[in-house]
């Protein structure tokens, strides 16, 4: 007699991958938020006239940001300061990179090629040396998807 079975999944984090300019990031912080990847705007504007009637536009924006927190002394901090230091002098090329996930586990992966950074993290330092959380803009992320074999 078979049994209804729910599904079972297993995630791993080290199944997981951040890349930033094909170099893989290492040294995030705790918790389970160290990789965020989040729509820039949202996906529809829903609108409501004066008689009830409604529509829905879509939003043609695939841009995404992207957050991720580095332990303070995680060595992309320096490559990324470097970069800081590259956008703030006013150079023209070199300020934007390629950036990758993969998440073998849930068969996620994504990515875009001329991401910048956003916003550069605020410095905390107390008992702990505090996390070091970079926000990135992607102005045309490309979400997929990737079969793993189990």
């Amino acid at each position: 007699m078979a049994q209804n079975c729910p599904p079972f999944g297993v995630y791993n984090f080290m199944n997981t991958a951040l890349t930033i300019d094909g170099v893989a990031v290492q040294g995030y912080a705790e918790g389970d938020d160290v990789i965020s990847i989040e729509p820039f705007k949202e996906l529809s504007s829903p609108v409501v006239g004066a008689d009830g009637a409604s529509m829905v536009a879509i939003n043609a924006s695939q841009a995404a940001t992207v957050m991720n927190k580095l332990l303070a002394s995680s060595p992309m901090n320096k490559w990324l300061r470097n970069r800081v230091a590259r956008m703030r002098s006013g150079a023209l090329s070199g300020i934007t990179f390629a950036l990758g996930f993969t998440d073998l586990s849930l068969g996620e992966t994504g990515g875009c090629t001329q991401a910048s950074i956003q916003v550069e993290p605020n410095i905390q330092r107390g008992e702990k040396a505090g996390d070091m959380e970079w926000k990135f803009f992607c102005p045309c992320w490309q979400p997929g998807s990737v079969d793993v074999i189990r």
